[in-house]
């Protein structure tokens, strides 16, 4: 909108949906972006990703390209927001377990948190080295919660700066709320594979883990494609941005490969930032591996 609209004043997504028609791949992409509704106070925007589909070949009458992602997107000022404001009382349930953030950023852990030192599934998920990531230590956690909620303190760590060692040099905006509600662990990874888990925390050591990954038995198991992604946003955060949020992730049901996520992201002052829902599915991880095609589907 800031470009194409330099006299409008709608800068900042407030709401995002996403509908992902296949699987994207690394290379060429192409946005086409169509003004929906301009509005004096919202305006309404329609998004498309395409990609090649043969992304190792040049474009051409036989690598035509076609439409990955579908979008709309909601734009307004929210600087300048105004209207009837109620508190609700809203709260995080369960209660969220105290943090010390001091802690967590010097020394990677506190009472109840601890890094998580790296994804044990890399290749799956190369983004997650741009984060730091600190889950509740196993020992802390209430014997009542249940594996299907995940709570996490996080830090933008562009570069892959994921261990502890060396501060991050990123900080959270609105611009990166999208990657926020989409990084964080499996939680079907939780029932079916807890040991690689485990180990990201520590309770293995590396070569235990490296033993564990090239056993014969195939670890990496499922790829969980994103069907359908909602964003919400409650709050402005300052242009100089933040350094770290808080990120609950809960499922209410895994039936039948599909799979329902609500995001949470917090502030350090308790302030709720944004919402977000995700459908997916389960499906074999070899669908993630293999070389795109013009057939690849979902």
């Amino acid at each position: 909108m800031s470009l194409a609209h330099r006299t409008r004043s709608e800068p900042h997504p407030i709401n995002l949906h996403l509908e992902f028609l296949r699987r994207t791949s690394v290379g060429t992409a192409r946005f086409t972006v169509r003004d929906v509704k301009l509005g004096a106070r919202i305006s309404n925007l329609h998004i498309t990703l395409s990609q090649p589909q043969h992304p190792d070949e040049p474009s051409g009458p036989h690598n035509q390209w076609q439409d990955e992602v579908e979008g709309y997107i909601t734009m307004s000022n929210l600087g300048t927001e105004s209207g009837l404001s109620l508190d609700t009382e809203y709260k995080p349930y369960p209660p969220v377990l105290p943090v010390d953030l001091a802690s967590l950023g010097s020394h990677g852990q506190d009472t109840n948190y601890t890094l998580r030192a790296k994804d044990p599934f890399s290749q799956f998920r190369r983004a997650a080295q741009n984060i730091q990531m600190f889950l509740v230590k196993p020992d802390r956690k209430p014997a009542d919660r249940p594996k299907s909620i995940n709570d996490q303190w996080v830090r933008f760590a562009p570069g892959g700066a994921s261990g502890s060692d060396k501060p991050p040099s990123g900080r959270w905006t609105n611009d990166a709320l999208g990657f926020v509600v989409d990084i964080f662990p499996q939680i079907v990874e939780s029932y079916v594979n807890p040991y690689a888990e485990e180990a990201a925390l520590g309770q293995h050591s590396e070569s235990e883990l490296k033993q564990y990954l090239k056993s014969t038995e195939k670890r990496a198991k499922y790829w969980y494609p994103t069907l359908v992604l909602n964003l919400d946003v409650k709050k402005l955060l300052p242009p100089e941005g933040v350094e770290w949020l808080f990120v609950r992730v809960k499922a209410k049901a895994i039936r039948n490969g599909r799979f329902d996520l609500d995001v949470e992201v917090w502030d350090e002052t308790n302030e709720l930032v944004a919402t977000s829902h995700h459908a997916s599915l389960v499906v074999d991880s070899a669908r993630n591996t293999t070389r795109k095609g013009k057939t690849t589907k979902l």
